[in-house]
C-alpha cells in the first residue's frame, strides 16, 4: 500500500524564485484589475474598442501568468504545475494580445491597411498555435522541451523555437506600434488630453519593453527581477491611463 509521499513530488523553491513567483502574481493581478475596469466600462458601453483594450491588457501580461500562477500552486500543494499547462498559460494568450491591439491601432492610423494586417496576424498566430500544439502534445516523444522552452525553475522557463520567435517579432511590433500610436497621439496640438494619453502610453510601451526583454533575456539577480516586474506594473498603469484617462487623472492633470 502506497503512502501519500510514495507519488506525490513535492518541490522546494528558493527565495529567488519565490520572489519571482510573487512579483509575478502582483503583476498579473495590477493587470487584471485594470482589465476588469476596462471590461465593467465595455459592457456598460459596448463600445467595441474597450473590449479589445481589455483582452490586450490582460493577455499581454500572459508570459508572467505561469509564474504567479504557478506559486499560488505551490502555495497550496507544494508542487509544480505540469509542464504543459504551464507553457499553455504562458504562450496561448500572446496571439490573442497582439491582435486585440492591432485591432485597435490599425484602424486609428492605417484603417486602408487593417484588413490585410489582420489576415497577417491571424495566419501567423495559428502557425504558432498548430507549431505550439503539436510539439505540446502530438509529436513523438511530446512535449519536447527542447523545441518549446526549458524550465529554469519550477516556475520560470526559457522558451525556444518558433515560440521565442513569435514572442519576439509580437513584443517587437508592439513597441513600433506602440510608440507610433503614441506620437501621433502627441502630435494633436488641439486635444490636451489626446496629448497626454500618448504620454502616458509612450511611457507604457517602452517600460513594458525594457521589462519583458530584461525579464526574458537577462540573467537576473533579485535586485534587478524586482526592477524590471516594476517596470511592468507601471506599464500596465500607463497603459490603462494612456487608453482610458480616467476621471482622477483628467483633474490631476486640470483637464476637466
Amino acid at each position: 500500500m502506497y503512502s501519500h509521499s510514495d507519488y506525490m513530488i513535492f518541490v522546494t523553491l528558493d527565495d529567488a524564485t519565490q520572489l519571482s513567483g510573487i512579483f509575478g502574481l502582483i503583476s498579473i493581478t495590477i493587470a487584471w484589475f485594470y482589465g476588469l475596469i476596462v471590461l465593467y466600462k465595455f459592457i456598460k458601453t459596448r463600445e467595441k474598442m474597450l473590449f479589445y483594450f481589455f483582452l490586450a491588457i490582460i493577455f499581454t501580461m500572459s508570459p508572467w501568468y505561469p509564474s504567479g500562477l504557478g506559486f499560488i500552486f505551490w502555495l497550496f500543494t507544494r508542487q509544480e504545475v505540469a509542464y504543459q499547462v504551464y507553457v499553455l498559460l504562458g504562450t496561448i494568450g500572446t496571439p490573442i494580445a497582439l491582435y486585440s491591439w492591432l485591432q485597435i491601432y490599425m484602424p486609428a492610423l492605417h484603417p486602408e491597411k487593417k484588413n490585410l494586417i489582420t489576415i497577417i496576424s491571424i495566419c501567423f498566430s495559428i502557425i504558432f498555435y498548430i507549431y505550439l500544439f503539436y510539439f505540446l502534445f502530438f509529436a513523438p516523444g511530446a512535449p519536447d522541451s527542447d523545441i518549446i522552452g526549458i524550465k529554469r525553475s519550477a516556475i520560470d522557463i526559457d522558451y525556444k523555437g518558433f515560440i521565442l520567435v513569435f514572442l519576439a517579432i509580437s513584443l517587437l511590433i508592439s513597441i513600433i506600434t506602440g510608440n507610433d500610436f503614441s506620437i501621433a497621439s502627441m502630435k494633436v496640438k488641439e486635444n490636451p488630453t489626446i496629448i497626454w494619453k500618448g504620454r502616458f502610453l509612450i511611457i507604457s510601451f517602452n517600460l513594458f519593453a525594457i521589462g519583458a526583454i530584461g525579464d526574458g533575456f537577462i540573467q537576473l539577480n533579485p535586485v534587478t527581477l524586482i526592477i524590471f516586474r516594476i517596470f511592468l506594473m507601471i506599464a500596465s498603469t500607463t497603459y490603462y491611463i494612456g487608453f482610458i484617462l480616467p476621471k482622477w487623472m483628467k483633474r490631476l492633470l486640470k483637464l476637466e
